[in-house]
């Protein structure tokens, strides 16, 4: 009898390894997906501040010339 119970007890073991180790990557995964929208989020808002800058300063009369662009 105490083999079969060193077994079940390798098996508990073995099962409490791997749930602890399936939870860690899921909370990892997790963690990992919202720091991945905070990004996302960041730099859709950076692309929205980049949209609502004003060009009326810029003049345009279709060509540019060089001393507009060394400014």
């Amino acid at each position: 009898m105490p083999k079969s119970r060193h077994r079940k007890n390798q098996k508990k073991k073995s099962r409490v390894r791997t749930e602890k180790v399936v939870s860690q990557q899921k909370a990892f995964q997790k963690k990992m997906e919202e720091e991945f929208m905070k990004k996302m989020e960041e730099a859709q808002n950076k692309d929205v501040e980049i949209q609502e800058v004003s060009t009326d300063d810029i003049p345009n009369t279709g060509s540019v010339e060089f001393d507009e662009i060394k400014k």
